[in-house]
């Protein structure tokens, strides 16, 4: 059984308020992307409690709204109730406390129970040693140990022969990331959308503490397909704690519904 019930809150965050809070904690806002502002918006409301995993499902046709979609341990009074006292009054205004939603989540899934997933991912690998590759145009590419690359051009930089595809290397990531984490076995996995986008991070400046916002790039896609659940605790798990990596910055979270 899992420590403590879980809860998926939908949010709205005002458009506006994200970009003065940018503005208020000095970021680069001309290339700071949503994800990013959405991060820093979740951990000034809730601290310990903010969503994560989360997705941002859509901003408002006006540009006025962000709508987030996460996993807490915290119900939506939890949430508002810390947010008062933690938050300042710029932040806590960034929500629309109105339309907030909560519903706890399921504490079992049944050994076998078959289910629609949909993922949106940033499936990226970790180099565990240093090395090099060539692609099929012939260029040469070298990354050290403890590099992030794009799953994608970690096998097309060492498979230069094979006709890869996106998809189906995509797939097997999540494949991998099932495997991994246990808890349920993808029936059909398929890829509905892709891009890539910048992601900025605040990281160290020249050892001095102080830190500095940085950007790099990085696949962000969407996978959906069918699920059958093998291990009900894992599976709740694997729901809680999400699925790849840049989990805190919009990515693995599980969304599951009866197939």
């Amino acid at each position: 059984m899992p420590d403590s019930e879980f809860h998926m809150v939908q949010l709205g965050l005002d458009a506006k308020g994200l970009t003065t809070l940018g503005k208020m904690l000095h970021l680069p806002l001309a290339r700071t992307d949503t994800n990013y502002l959405v991060h820093c918006a979740l951990g000034e409301l809730f601290q310990d409690d903010a969503p994560q995993p989360y997705c941002i499902e859509n901003e408002s046709q006006s540009g006025r709204r962000v709508r987030v979609l996460g996993y807490t341990n915290a119900d939506a009074d939890t949430l508002q109730a810390n947010a008062q006292l933690d938050a300042s009054p710029t932040v806590y205004d960034i929500c629309d406390w109105d339309r907030c939603a909560a519903k706890p989540m399921p504490d079992t899934f049944p050994e076998g129970t078959p289910l629609q997933f949909e993922l949106r991912a940033c499936p990226v690998i970790r180099k565990a040693s240093a090395g090099s590759g060539t692609n099929q145009n012939g260029d040469t590419r070298s990354w050290e140990a403890g590099d992030e690359l794009d799953a994608f051009l970690a096998e097309a930089w060492t498979r230069p022969d094979e006709d890869l595809s996106r998809e189906e290397v995509y797939r097997n990531w999540l494949t991998r990331q099932f495997d991994m984490r246990g808890g349920a076995d993808p029936q059909s996995i398929g890829m509905t959308r892709f891009s890539i986008e910048r992601m900025t991070r605040r990281v160290p400046k020249n050892g001095s503490g102080e830190r500095k916002a940085d950007t790099i790039k990085r696949p962000d896609v969407t996978l959906t397909g069918t699920l059958q659940v093998t291990d009900s605790s894992a599976f709740v798990d694997l729901l809680r704690s999400g699925l790849g990596r840049h989990k805190s910055f919009g990515y693995g979270m599980l969304k599951v519904r009866r197939a």
